[in-house]
């Protein structure tokens, strides 16, 4: 004989299960879904490594040439005033900054082609270096490493490419300011209006919102 459950049991029971595929899933808690956002920019990061790595390297080359050529034309000069000396100054201190920036990119680049840990494993195993293994870490550990490698020194080449982008305009400005001060302001506005063009062509851009993402990003409804 089959056991009849009770009315309020069995309305229960078809509650708390869902009914189909239009059911809403459980929305993650905030601090749950910034640890995945989180977790997901540094997958992203890890993928385009290679690319930020030769941007990043352009970004140094143009700089330096940048700095040699403007340099190269303020030595002609001599320390006439303090325009020229403080363009001077700048551009010197922006020139060893962008090699290091170079050097860095390059290395980062060159460990993880040669595969360097590797080597340098399988070089001290052929020479018969006894528990040469125990001194390194397992694979798994030495990708992972390799990973935060990278994003370390991306952060720093970041670092490091901002600060001599500002002396390289600091530069630039003190030199024009030599020749009259409209130039300079002139040249620093046209930095700041290139720079809103490019925001503003990023955000054009940009694909519009769908309509799950509109639902996704809505206040949830207390039902009245």
């Amino acid at each position: 004989m089959r056991r009849i459950g009770k009315p309020s049991d069995e309305m229960s029971e078809r509650n708390s299960t869902p009914t189909g595929p239009h059911e809403k899933s459980v929305r993650p808690r905030p601090d749950e879904q910034s640890a995945r956002a989180f977790r997901g920019l540094r997958n992203l990061a890890e993928k385009t490594t290679p690319w930020l790595i030769d941007v990043g390297s352009w970004i140094f080359g143009g700089l330096t040439a940048a700095n040699l050529v403007v340099i190269s034309a303020l030595l002609t000069v001599g320390p006439v005033d303090a325009a020229i000396r403080t363009s001077t100054a700048a551009l010197a201190v922006a020139l060893p900054l962008n090699l290091a920036g170079i050097i860095l990119l390059r290395l980062v680049k060159d460990v993880k082609d040669v595969g360097l840990d590797d080597q340098t494993l399988r070089a001290f195993q052929d020479a018969g270096f006894p528990d040469i293994s125990a001194y390194f870490p397992s694979p798994r550990e030495r990708v992972f490493q390799q990973g935060q490698r990278s994003r370390v020194v991306l952060l720093f080449s970041l670092g490091m490419a901002a600060l001599s982008t500002a002396l390289t305009l600091i530069g630039m400005a003190a030199a024009l300011w030599h020749m009259g001060r409209w130039i300079a302001i002139v040249l620093l506005s046209a930095v700041v209006l290139s720079a809103v063009l490019v925001t503003l062509a990023i955000a054009c851009a940009l694909p519009p919102k769908t309509e799950a993402e509109k639902s996704l990003k809505e206040p949830a409804r207390t039902p009245q």
